[in-house]
């Protein structure tokens, strides 16, 4: 079944670790931020009318859908300069206050060691839509090459991020199997590029009724890396 791999992609955020903790932390800290040095900002913003603006700019613009980096600093640069401040100075230093929260990711448990396996067996990368980094969160060692949306300047499930991906390799689209959370972006989209693919299932969800059935499914890297032994 998976004779002809030698790559495995993973997706990372609800992947690799938990997503939305990790995004409500940065978001925090970067509202507690905004109070102690631009107060005049979060005078007029509580921490959840920030997050419905962000979201709001967001939709303004088609590109931010495959740059998640411009558009959070283009948000801080708009925000910074409605409140009579350098929108420049806000949306450089106010990125760098996120950035470095985003990367503070808790691993699920079975991430570490269950790549670290992988790895010698397989040529290990990433695809993510989002702006983490695998050098920041520690995962630079294992994982060959990312592709992030913004260097595609696609997002998935387009396959153009995943041909980009699969040139960054330079291997056959047969030779790659993704693993992802998300079953249209990850598993469709991987699908539809040519991938074998895996639905990492963690949360024990409802696969949607409206696409075919996933031919592959794991709770866990422990259950992936049986699979990719049978």
């Amino acid at each position: 079944m998976f004779d002809q791999v030698t790559v495995v992609a993973f997706d990372l955020d609800d992947t690799l670790w938990p997503c939305m903790p990790t995004i409500r932390r940065a978001e925090e800290t970067l509202y507690q931020w905004l109070q102690q040095y631009y107060p005049r900002i979060t005078e007029n913003y509580d921490p959840a009318e920030m997050i419905d603006l962000r979201r709001e700019f967001s939709a303004r613009d088609r590109r931010y859908a495959v740059d998640m980096t411009a558009m959070r600093y283009d948000f801080l640069h708009h925000i910074g300069e409605l409140h009579d401040y350098d929108g420049k100075q806000v949306s450089q230093q106010g990125f760098d206050v996120f950035f470095e929260a985003r990367q503070r990711v808790e691993f699920y448990d079975d991430v570490l060691p269950c790549l670290r396996r992988l790895k010698q067996r397989f040529r290990l990368g990433a695809i993510s839509n989002g702006n983490a980094s695998v050098e920041h969160v520690g995962l630079g060692h294992l994982l060959e090459h990312t592709v992030s949306a913004s260097e595609a300047q696609a997002a998935k499930p387009d396959p153009q991020i995943y041909q980009h991906f699969a040139q960054r390799f330079d291997a056959a689209p047969q030779q790659i199997v993704y693993v992802g959370d998300h079953p249209h972006y990850d598993v469709v989209g991987s699908i539809d590029a040519g991938y074998h693919a895996v639905w990492i299932n963690r949360e024990q969800t409802a696969w949607p009724e409206d696409l075919p059935d996933p031919q592959h499914q794991v709770a866990d890297l422990h259950e992936l890396e049986a699979l990719l032994s049978g």
